[in-house]
This record gives C-alpha cells, structure tokens and sequence, in this order.
C-alpha cells in the first residue's frame, strides 16, 4: 500500500511539475524559435532560411514567403497569406503577423476561442 501511495504522489508531483513548468515554455525549429505558453505561442522565423518552420501547440507552422507588409505562411497544412498586423483564423488557431523585417517575421499562434 505505502508502494502504491509513493507511486501515486511521484505521478502527480510530475504532473504538477510539467504543468507549470510549460506554463511559459521555449522552443526551436529549423529557422525558428517560439515562446509558449499553453496556449499562445510566438514565432519568431529567420527570412534567410529557406523552409524555416516549428512545431508548436501540436502543429507545424512555416514560413513560405515574406515582403515588406505581408506573410504567407502554413500553419497545419494550410497556407495563408496576412498583412502585417492583421489576423485570420486558420482550422483550430488564429494567426497574426506582428513584425516583418529584412531578417525576421514574428507571427502569433493561437487556439481559436470556441
């Protein structure tokens, strides 16, 4: 019983420790980094890296092209194009162009509101 009680308390002590810990959590792909929480993530992607994508929240995200208002980006599988600071809702997640520089775009992964 003591063996069973032990097991049941280091379980729900990683639980717990997993849940906060990724409470606001970062993460690289190839051209990108992300800063998360549970459930908004910011991208930031290199422009000089062809094929520069993530996976967060459960999905990739990659960036296809850029200009100097506008991004066109896959975000599940599905490719959209957004002005800088604009927003759409792709799927389960709403995407927002933030900033678009020479070398960066930083976009906005969310879950959408039900």
């Amino acid at each position: 019983m003591f063996a069973r009680r032990m097991a049941r308390l280091t379980a729900t002590a990683a639980l717990v420790a997993a849940l906060t810990g990724g409470a606001l959590a970062g993460c690289s792909g190839e051209g990108a980094t992300a800063s998360c929480s549970t459930s908004t993530c910011t991208i930031t992607f290199e422009r000089n890296v062809t094929n520069a994508k993530i996976s967060i929240l459960g999905i990739e995200v990659q960036l296809v092209s850029a200009d100097d208002t506008s991004a066109t980006l896959k975000v599940g599988g599905q490719q959209v194009t957004i002005q800088r600071g604009d927003g759409v809702n792709v799927g389960d997640f709403s995407a927002k162009v933030t900033s678009v520089t020479d070398s960066q775009v930083v976009v906005e992964i969310s879950r959408a509101a039900s």
